[in-house]
């Protein structure tokens, strides 16, 4: 198959890349941790989103709320499985074969 040769070559290059960088993207990380600690200590009431400005990037946080279900009371409840269902999804995931 050349589409999966063609997968593996890119897949290889790439992983070559990502262990060169490694090192920065867990700086840039700590980092961008840090930014958004800071950007959320300024949010007051009301506001969305939260803007730091630098030079060659604006580094903005926004905000968002969520509701969510409390599965542990309605098991409790002894509802939950009465609207609990099941989804298939899929994931492809490459894995290295071993040359021996």
């Amino acid at each position: 198959w050349a589409l999966v040769k063609e997968a593996e070559d890119l897949k290889a290059k790439l992983d070559a890349h990502t262990a060169e960088v490694a090192e920065d993207e867990k700086r840039y990380k700590v980092l961008t941790d840090m930014i958004k600690k800071a950007a959320i200590a300024q949010f007051r009431d009301g506001d969305k989103k939260v803007s730091i400005a630098g030079s060659a990037y604006n580094w903005e946080v926004s905000r968002t709320s969520t509701t969510k279900i409390d599965k542990d009371a309605m098991k409790a409840d002894g509802i939950l499985a009465k609207y609990t269902t099941t989804e298939d999804s899929y994931r492809i995931s490459p894995k290295i074969i071993k040359e021996d």
